[in-house]
């Protein structure tokens, strides 16, 4: 499975020691130039960069607006690689990439896809889900964060659905 994330998830998961568990997951995973710029940290290197074609660059410096630069690359890049899964926290662009056919995962959704593929146990996952919200400023509503601890006791759930 390929992977085109935007910048939020790399951050987050880097505050919670967790970036190593994307290549675990992922065979691929790309990053467009603007989230490279935009992340701020040196990432490893099974974090590939993207390159977009004129067209889709064109079409971000069009689009640019209510969505932010590395987003709407991010989306571009997935479109034109033919990769579905995009790592997105922001509910806008969430909306945007299903509009686009893309299948956005958050970076709770990728804590529990690791831990479906037992890659992290659940004890560790929501310790990590309490950092990023109690220390890092990751918001989620007391609905999600039942339905989270809903999905670690059992293995069916969704995780694009985080």
């Amino acid at each position: 499975m390929r992977l085109v994330t935007n910048t939020s998830p790399l951050i987050f998961l880097t505050k919670i020691d967790a970036l190593a568990l994307l290549p675990l997951c992922f065979s691929e995973i790309l990053a467009p130039a603007a989230v490279l710029a935009e992340v701020g940290l040196e990432l490893p290197g099974f974090i590939v960069p993207g390159k977009l074609s004129e067209l889709g660059q064109a079409f971000v410096r069009g689009a640019i607006g209510r969505l932010h630069r590395g987003e709407l690359e991010a989306m571009v890049l997935a479109r034109e690689t033919g990769i579905e899964l995009i790592a997105l926290d922001d509910r806008s662009a969430r909306h945007r990439a299903t509009q686009m056919g893309l299948r956005p995962i958050g970076t709770i959704g990728l804590l529990l896809l690791a831990h479906r593929r037992r890659h992290i146990q659940a004890s560790s996952v929501q310790t990590k889900i309490d950092q990023l919200v109690n220390t890092h400023g990751l918001y989620l509503t007391g609905a999600i964060r039942d339905r989270i601890r809903a999905d670690l006791a059992s293995p069916s759930g969704d995780p694009r659905q985080h």
